[in-house]
């Protein structure tokens, strides 16, 4: 439409422009508030003046917000050392996976090899029951679930330019969860009532073992997605004549590589329990890998030696922080050792391990050695998904579950 001398007069545009040049010639109107404020002794100043002159300091307002301001990262923060911190967090991964594992914690392994009382309770038969609600629940955390988000950006090897669909579907953080409950729950209702009340189940509980190795610090930041406590601490027998795998030598790599050193942070280790808790003693801790928040630091894909290590590290710092309540901070070979029993599951293999933690003293390789029984990359099932729009559920191990049972049992 042309814009014509009518149209113009009812256009929005028309009515600002002659309102802003009204608006701009205006002139202040003398309201005779200089004269009053003269008469009554009272000083004033010229607007125009005071804003050329000198800056003012203001002192900073402690404004009151929904939370407080994070203090600046400088020398004056609190928690600020001069001595670097080599710090491994529960989204990091160490480089040599399960071999640096071995040599910052000072860990021989035995593979394939659980205690032998789990050993038996696993062989236990369950009721059919059982397996059917697990399987039920393999469905629920895989195909069932209402959760609709953006999964992880698809990527081709071959072709690492070419943008895939996105995809909407179940994270990795919600299936696990959703399992990893229904597991506790159907293993909690089979067992004793005895059993069930000496222990506590907590969710998503965090433990921090700071310790020295070779005269540098290092700090373990882990997150228990399920952390079971019982009244008493593990005890578990454990056979003498069994093969171990030594520390290896890494040379000449060296053992806090792909451990960001940090200068803000706590000397204390952190137990998540307080000692006045009589149900305070760490049981089994049970580990979500999920392939959407782990990763190295460097970009590239996670290993399975990776993996491994991902457990032992997780269990070592729960034993050592718990270690560290009982006897103190500079604790080092400890009176009696601690059991831990860890499990950790991308929902679909599953890892067992159990730790006997008998010293903090990390140095070197002579000595009192900790020990890492393990089972690992036992698979839960062979895939769950909708095939011929049905929901179809392959290739269920029940083995899985007798391994959960028995370490929640033992």
């Amino acid at each position: 439409m042309r814009l014509s001398q009518v149209l113009s007069r009812q256009h929005i545009d028309f009515m600002f422009k002659k309102h802003w040049r009204v608006q701009g010639k205006r002139v202040p109107i003398d309201t005779g508030l200089e004269e009053q404020l003269k008469a009554k002794g009272i000083q004033f100043e010229d607007a125009l003046e005071f804003v050329k002159g000198k800056p003012v300091e203001h002192e900073r307002l402690n404004i009151v917000g929904p939370y407080e301001r994070p203090l600046p990262l400088d020398e004056n923060h609190p928690d600020y050392k001069e001595q670097p911190c080599f710090t491994l967090r529960n989204t990091n991964v160490l480089l040599e996976g399960i071999s640096q594992a071995q040599v910052l914690t000072k860990t021989i392994i035995a593979e394939n090899k659980l205690p032998p009382k789990i050993e038996e309770l696993a062989e236990v038969p369950a009721p059919s029951a059982i397996h059917e609600n697990i399987k039920k629940a393999i469905l629920s955390a895989n195909v069932f679930d209402c959760e609709q988000k953006k999964l992880s950006k698809i990527k081709d090897p071959e072709r690492p330019a070419y943008n895939f669909p996105r995809v909407l579907g179940i994270t990795d953080r919600r299936r696990n969860e959703i399992l990893t409950n229904k597991l506790v729950q159907l293993v909690e209702k089979s067992s004793d009532s005895e059993v069930t009340l000496s222990r506590y189940i907590l969710n998503d509980v965090e433990s921090k073992s700071v310790f020295e190795k070779e005269d540098d610090l290092i700090q373990f930041q882990d997150i228990s997605h399920i952390l079971v406590t019982s009244n008493k601490p593990v005890k578990h027998d454990v056979e003498s004549n069994v093969t171990f795998n030594e520390i290896p030598d890494l040379h000449p790599i060296k053992h806090t590589v792909t451990l960001p050193p940090e200068h803000f942070y706590e000397s204390e280790s952190k137990y998540p329990i307080k000692p006045t808790v009589n149900v305070r003693h760490p049981h089994t801790t049970w580990l979500h890998f999920n392939k959407s928040e782990v990763s190295n630091i460097y970009e590239t894909p996670v290993t399975e030696q990776q993996i491994l290590g991902r457990s032992l590290t997780h269990a070592f710092t729960v034993a050592s922080a718990y270690a560290k309540q009982l006897h103190g901070e500079d604790v080092k070979d400890l009176p009696e050792p601690i059991y831990i029993n860890c499990i950790q599951t991308d929902g679909q293999k599953y890892h067992f391990g159990v730790l006997e933690l008998n010293t903090l003293n990390v140095d070197g390789t002579e000595g009192t050695k900790n020990v890492w029984y393990c089972k690992n990359n036992l698979k839960l099932y062979g895939s769950s998904r909708y095939f011929g729009g049905m929901p179809v559920l392959e290739n269920y191990n029940n083995k899985v579950y007798g391994y959960i049972n028995a370490l929640y049992n033992c």
